[in-house]
């Protein structure tokens, strides 16, 4: 009988601790974001601490997106709201202006725009509607450049000390630790010891690291990225639209023409015939075409030519195993790569 008592108030004992609830962690904070790419770059910095999710699903165009109610509620009750700016995503303010969230309207602490101080490229200097859609600040793709997306990420993570002062040291552990993580996918863990990283930030900025380290006598040292697009640079490329410059000035690719006839503009017959003769006489072989925009025009391009199209997603989780940044990075490489031999 004793025995009988002890199992019993060992078996109650067990289950009194089952049911006790776990105890409640710190409330995370929480983060909407325009596009997947900022909320991937946003859970690397904020880790454990925050709660992220994005308004566009990664197929949509973000050029033309509006603000549906329920991008609203999802606003209402971020701490956080992070846009990439620079007019791709000019639905934002739509958004905040209809939350009733006054902590993440533009210039309080709970608003970010991800690519401010990002220099941007193709600045027009004048506009006139009969150019199609340009962006008067500048290309906004600017992600796609991995050298751009470690400012994105420090914006971000000021933005979450701003929020959350108590999370100002995980943030800035995990800032240094996404930076580092892409310095060695981009120039391999061997370069950056040899000169650092803000040195080769330098001469990537000025597209003067390849020539430099040739002279140098240090190009065997090139590794990540960079080593792996080796084969494409000078390769000659036509893209639906005008998204990328920043990606193709990186890796060494020349942009030969749009699909676009103008930017947001689908091409005439006649645009076509043109494009046609270019692609022939140039010798391109690649045909970058975003999942977002129709595939008609560039597979039609690609029977008259023998070019290959090349799905290239813009965004994270635009395609199967892009989950993250990096993994974005090198499906991008590993495609154009295929397509380019």
């Amino acid at each position: 009988m004793r025995t009988i008592l002890v199992i019993l108030a060992t078996a109650l004992v067990a289950l009194a601790h089952t049911a006790t609830p776990a105890a409640a962690g710190p409330k995370k904070v929480t983060v909407v974001t325009t596009l997947n790419v900022l909320a991937a770059v946003t859970k690397e910095i904020g880790g454990d601490r925050v709660a992220v999710s994005a308004l566009a699903k990664p197929n949509q165009d973000p050029h033309t997106l509006v603000a549906k109610p329920t991008y609203k509620v999802a606003a209402k009750n971020a701490r956080m709201f992070v846009e990439l700016g620079l007019g791709l995503d000019g639905w934002a303010s739509a958004v905040t202006d209809a939350s009733g969230n006054p902590g993440i309207q533009l210039g309080q602490p709970g608003r970010v725009v991800a690519s401010d101080g990002i220099t941007t490229k193709e600045l027009p200097t004048t506009l006139s509607k009969s150019w199609g859609d340009i962006h008067p600040q500048g290309n906004p793709h600017v992600w796609l450049d991995p050298v751009n997306a470690k400012q994105l990420a420090a914006n971000i993570a000021a933005g979450l000390t701003r929020v959350d002062p108590d999370g100002a040291a995980t943030y800035a552990a995990n800032l240094k630790a996404f930076q580092v993580k892409l310095d060695d996918a981009l120039y391999g863990r061997a370069l950056v010891e040899e000169y650092g990283a803000s040195k080769l930030e330098r001469l990537s900025r000025r597209n003067e690291l390849v020539d430099y380290l040739k002279t140098k006598g240090t190009y065997a040292k090139l590794g990540g990225w960079l080593k792996r697009a080796e084969p494409l640079r000078g390769l000659k490329i036509v893209t639906y639209h005008k998204t990328w410059i920043y990606f193709c000035d990186r890796f060494g690719i020349t942009i030969d023409g749009e699909i676009e006839e103008k930017p947001g503009i689908p091409p005439s017959q006649d645009y076509l015939a043109r494009l046609i003769k270019k692609v022939q006489a140039d010798g391109v072989k690649v045909l970058f075409v975003d999942p977002i925009y129709p595939s008609k025009d560039g597979a039609f391009i690609a029977g008259k030519t023998g070019a290959k199209v090349v799905s290239s997603p813009i965004d994270v989780g635009g395609a199967p195993g892009t989950g993250d940044y990096f993994a974005l990075i090198d499906t991008l490489i590993t495609r154009v790569l295929a397509a380019a031999k």
